[in-house]
């Protein structure tokens, strides 16, 4: 199975109600995020579903990923990609899927970092997977163990 793992991109400071999951992209987090999309939807790899923190900013993210890619994927909200939350506890929901597709996971760091370096099997990656915002990677990991997965690439819309 591929998972892309993905940041939202650069979020506005503060929101008009002062909630943090009200903070929207800022313009710069926009155009990060329309190069990422345009950047999954040139690759290899045909993206089946997306998991998404139903936060503003991971909603705005998702909804420009969909739009290059395909508006045909699956976006799902889950409260198991909020910032507070193990991202582990996604796992169990995408073993429904076959190991040839592949799911878009877009969250909050340090969670996204962290399930990144578990999927790989070295949480000490952790401290090396540096998830600037609208950073997104890519791990083959089979769904029977999710563990010792491989990376395919790793990419900020600094990058491209």
């Amino acid at each position: 199975m591929k998972l892309i793992l993905c940041r939202h991109g650069e979020a506005q400071d503060f929101s008009e109600t002062g909630r943090d999951k009200d903070r929207q992209l800022s313009s710069k987090g926009l155009e990060d995020i329309q190069k990422i999309g345009k950047f999954i939807s040139k690759s290899p790899l045909t993206v089946n579903y997306i998991y998404y923190s139903p936060y503003v900013r991971t909603t705005q993210t998702c909804n420009i990923i969909q739009e290059s890619i395909s508006k045909n994927v699956l976006s799902i909200p889950t409260n198991a990609l909020l910032p507070d939350s193990d991202y582990m506890d996604i796992l169990p929901e995408l073993k429904q899927y076959t190991n040839s597709e592949t799911i878009l996971i877009i969250g909050h760091n340090p969670n996204i970092s962290f399930l990144g370096a578990k999927l790989i099997r070295d949480e000490s990656l952790y401290y090396n997977l540096i998830f600037l915002p609208g950073t997104t990677l890519v791990i083959n990991v089979p769904k029977e163990n999710f563990s010792r997965g491989q990376i395919i690439w790793m990419v900020s819309p600094n990058l491209i």
